[in-house]
């Protein structure tokens, strides 16, 4: 069976369409940093938003998920709960982030039925006349103003042709990029991952960078979800940049405590 062919499915059959579970530990560790980015920008001046691996609007939230999202017990998650958690429903990264600015936000997706749902949503423009979300990368022209949530399915897989373009674009807008950590399945593996991270210290020059770190399982651990952070240069240079970098890394430390409270104490 091809990876087209599965799809993740809860044990309560919910099913979302994708290859992996909706509202799983790397979700809200990307939440919880995209937010923080958004708000920290939007507060400072205008804002872009731009999802070129958006997916679909909301997924559904098996009761494994919410259970594990009310174990946490993080604020954060405070805004998505009334539209999305409460009606058992995971919200994808722009429609969480799209009520906290006020600017334009536009996404890609290649499904058509996932395209038409984001169509039906107000102040997010889908693109069009790009064949894919690394095309609507590499054409869409952006400044200071915009954040980019870059979130394909396995960056690992194909870095060594898109990491040129994203150093390139996190010098001059925010870029925000998920990477499924599997170093840990093998040798090779182990060395792809480091030959990436290498990649990107050589690529980043002077400017800085922060990476957050979740475990895929509470108990048994062997993958990791991550989050890179790549401010651009008006970022690095605007008051505040050092309470940012702070404010995402009290939101680890915080999702850190709620999975070790997960691994011990099960309901």
């Amino acid at each position: 069976m091809t990876p087209k062919e599965w799809n993740w499915k809860a044990k309560d059959r919910a099913t979302g369409g994708l290859l992996y579970e909706s509202g799983n530990w790397g979700d809200f560790l990307k939440l919880l940093w995209l937010t923080a980015v958004v708000q920290w920008k939007s507060h400072r001046g205008s804002l872009e938003y731009y999802d070129p691996f958006a997916g679909d609007v909301s997924y559904p939230l098996g009761k494994k998920t919410a259970a594990r999202l009310s174990a946490a017990n993080l604020e954060y998650f405070d805004a998505i709960h009334d539209e999305y958690v409460k009606n058992l429903r995971w919200p994808s990264s722009a429609a969480a982030v799209r009520p906290l600015f006020t600017g334009p936000a536009m996404v890609w997706e290649k499904d058509d039925a996932r395209r038409a749902n984001w169509q039906k949503v107000q102040e997010v423009t889908v693109a069009d006349g790009v064949a894919s979300g690394w095309e609507l990368l590499e054409k869409q022209t952006t400044g200071e103003a915009a954040v980019w949530l870059l979130d394909p399915y396995d960056i690992l897989a194909e870095w060594r042709e898109w990491l040129p373009l994203i150093l390139e674009r996190a010098v001059t807008s925010t870029v925000v990029l998920y990477i499924f950590n599997r170093s840990g399945k093998n040798d090779e593996a182990f060395r792809e991952y480091r030959a990436f991270r290498k990649a990107v210290e050589d690529g980043r020059g002077a400017l800085p960078k922060r990476l957050g770190r979740a475990a895929a399982d509470a108990f048994l651990p062997k993958h990791y979800h991550e989050m890179l952070f790549l401010p651009c240069v008006t970022d690095v240079e605007t008051p505040g940049f050092t309470d940012l970098t702070e404010e995402l890394a009290r939101r680890t430390f915080a999702l850190q405590a709620a999975q070790a409270r997960a691994a011990v104490f099960e309901e």
